[in-house]
């Protein structure tokens, strides 16, 4: 395995990232750590696997004895979960969660006005 072709194989995961998680970075180890547990643990032991095969091929005798079929295994790994992500579903989830603390939030200031009203006999 050469280094470019990791390099570009790193750079097709940043890619998928950026386009399945909505996450953007400037290379794939800081996308890795943007998306952190959005990725499923499978997925990020399998980017660990691929920063570690980096350090190995930057060493000129332990990149021949790399085995170029890991870096696929693990490239397969984090498509598969990449395939399955919708950024628009989870941005949506988030949408709804924070509307519901909102309207929970309001809730509860209104429940402790009238609570405060009724206590002063104003009500």
């Amino acid at each position: 395995m050469t280094p470019e072709r990791l390099s570009d194989l790193m750079e097709e995961m940043r890619m998928l990232i950026a386009d399945r998680l909505g996450i953007r970075a400037r290379s794939f180890r800081a996308a890795v750590t943007r998306a952190g547990r959005l990725m499923p643990a499978p997925a990020r032991q399998a980017a660990e696997q691929l920063f570690e095969l980096e350090a190995r091929i930057a060493h000129p005798k332990l990149a021949n004895r790399t085995d170029p079929a890991a870096a696929d295994e693990a490239a397969a790994t984090i498509r598969l979960y990449l395939q399955n992500a919708d950024a628009g579903k989870r941005k949506s989830r988030e949408r709804a969660f924070l509307g519901a603390e909102i309207g929970f939030r309001i809730f509860v200031i209104l429940g402790l006005v009238i609570a405060v009203l009724v206590w002063r006999g104003l009500v």
